[in-house]
């Protein structure tokens, strides 16, 4: 009885708001509309500036050119939208061959890349990461095609770090994370 009082007595108060509320939200959505810490960026430097922690950045895309700005979001992940999760991708949905790194400062993925096998694990910025692939029996082609999307991540310093890869071997998304430095 107690809560349906308290909630008739909110839902009143709102009522006799609204049409002073409704005169301030143009006010109040412009300023709220884009934060200054999300967006797309040209350059790595403005993108660390917005991210707010340190990047890294490839130093080695095997050819590869970047196929579009790097984005700076919110992190999805529950209670972690204070955190920033940053991704650049490398080479072409149309060419097939694809790299990418994605980076966050909640220490665990702003996000879930799906069901996946564990391909192995290497040593990269003196860190254990994990090879995953979506790939084998009820996922897709053989583990051992290259025409599987590849996931090698892991943790340094409080960021969680995911580079991922399109139609490449192995050696390639290694490479290509251990290739990675501050920017």
């Amino acid at each position: 009885m107690h809560r349906m009082r308290t909630l008739a007595a909110g839902f009143a108060v709102a009522v006799s708001l609204g049409s002073g509320a409704m005169a301030l939200a143009p006010t109040a959505l412009a300023s709220v509309a884009r934060p200054a810490s999300v967006g797309v960026f040209h350059s790595w430097r403005a993108a660390q500036r917005a991210a707010g922690f340190g990047l890294i950045r490839p130093g080695n895309t095997y050819g590869l050119r970047r196929n579009g700005l790097i984005s700076v979001v919110r992190c999805q992940a529950s209670g972690q939208m204070s955190k920033r999760d940053v991704f650049a991708s490398y080479g072409s949905f149309l060419s097939g061959r694809e790299l990418s790194i994605r980076q966050d400062n909640a220490s665990a993925p702003c996000g879930n890349f799906g069901a996946a096998r564990v391909l192995g694990h290497y040593r990269v910025q003196g860190r254990r990461a994990t090879l995953f692939g979506v790939c084998g029996k009820h996922l897709g082609p053989p583990c051992s095609s290259r025409k599987i999307t590849m996931y090698l991540t892991w943790r340094k310093h409080g960021n969680y770090y995911e580079a991922s890869s399109r139609n490449e071997r192995r050696p390639t998304i290694v490479g290509f994370a251990r290739s990675l430095h501050r920017v």
